[in-house]
């Protein structure tokens, strides 16, 4: 019962990073740390690195790669 509730405050205590594209705040494990760390990009609007998505040039993809 304490290892539930501890995962539950983990959880709450998660921090927030909001996504230079699209405004929306996530958790660091929904996006990528893009600029050389300096902004945050979601996976929804960047792509996931590491599948090689925010490599390929298309509509759903990060300008900034």
């Amino acid at each position: 019962m304490a290892l539930l509730s501890f995962l539950k405050k983990k959880k709450a205590e998660e921090k927030k990073f909001k996504c230079v594209k699209c405004g929306k705040e996530r958790s660091e494990a929904e996006g990528v740390f893009i600029l050389e760390g300096s902004a945050f990009c979601c996976k929804e609007c960047c792509g996931d690195p590491s599948k090689g998505e925010h490599k390929a040039k298309t509509d759903k993809t990060c300008e900034f790669c």
